[in-house]
């Protein structure tokens, strides 16, 4: 992932996924992309080794973006700049993902 100012999305949606809210940007390429730290969190694997592990990977770090997002969980609300995965790259991070340090639920 470059080190440049982060983007700022088109749109932003808290999409529901299995009872939980997922947070979905749409970038102005046209790509659903979805912050990968949230994520980590929902599965209770940690995020600075996963940042790692996108990093490493060729074609992962490729497709990473930072993304202006607003978070909506503290008050006032205030944009974060978080990496992002397309949608369509997700389930490759996904399948790199131990799923013995996964949380059962």
């Amino acid at each position: 992932m470059s080190e440049e100012t982060a983007l700022v999305p088109i749109e932003q949606k808290a999409v529901e996924f299995h009872g939980d809210k997922l947070t979905a940007v749409l970038a102005e390429d046209g790509t659903i992309d979805l912050p990968v730290k949230p994520l980590c969190e929902g599965l209770s694997i940690q995020w600075a080794a996963q940042s790692k592990r996108i990093n490493r990977d060729p074609v992962l770090s490729e497709m990473a973006t930072s993304v202006s997002i607003m978070d909506m969980q503290g008050y006032p609300p205030q944009r974060r700049a978080m990496t992002c995965l397309p949608l369509d790259y997700l389930n490759g991070w996904l399948c790199g993902v131990n799923a013995a340090r996964v949380k059962d639920d």
